[in-house]
């Protein structure tokens, strides 16, 4: 069973919910990309009850922030796990207009399409320099293989409010529909 499969049914077991997020949620939106981990948006009041599930697959916390942690994997070879916190409020949005795909044998939830580049502009807005380029391409190329047009006004929006005005421009340069 893999550990998705595992994390999904103990979840599940526990009333836990969960959304698949990161390189796997851009791989279901077609643009396909590697991946080393496993990236699951989750509520922020159950950050304990996570930490524990977790743990009792004998992971470890690796880097912890209170948006966000890292977990370092029980084996060499296995897939660490990182968890992004939200509010319930925020949590529930996403989990609503989440798309239910079959994912190594066990049905789960990946972000639709604007709330996935919503997530990787908030990265590209705040998270590290060192992410920037992975994260601007997984943007850029969300929108092409999806053949979305960045100048369309739900776009448009979801750049103002999630990333920058200098993204939206770098963007509407890269890409001519």
């Amino acid at each position: 069973m893999s550990l998705l499969a595992q994390i999904t049914d103990e979840s599940r077991a526990r009333g836990l919910e969960f959304v698949v997020i990161g390189a796997l949620a851009v791989n279901v939106h077609g643009l396909i990309r590697d991946t080393a981990d496993l990236d699951l948006l989750v509520q922020q009041e159950k950050r304990e009850a996570w930490l524990k599930l977790l743990a009792e697959f004998q992971y470890t916390v690796a880097s912890e922030r209170p948006a966000f942690c890292q977990l370092d994997p029980p084996a060499k070879g296995a897939w660490p796990v990182d968890l992004m916190f939200v509010r319930e409020p925020t949590f529930r949005q996403m989990f609503t207009a989440a798309l239910e795909v079959e994912m190594f044998d066990c049905k789960v939830r990946v972000p639709c399409i604007d709330h996935l580049i919503a997530l990787k502009l908030h990265a590209l807005k705040h998270g590290p320099a060192s992410r920037f380029m992975k994260d601007y391409l997984d943007v850029e190329g969300l929108l092409r293989v999806n053949k979305l047009d960045p100048r369309q006004p739900r776009i448009r929006e979801l750049f103002l409010k999630y990333g920058t005005s200098e993204l939206y421009g770098k963007i509407c340069r890269s890409i001519n529909p």
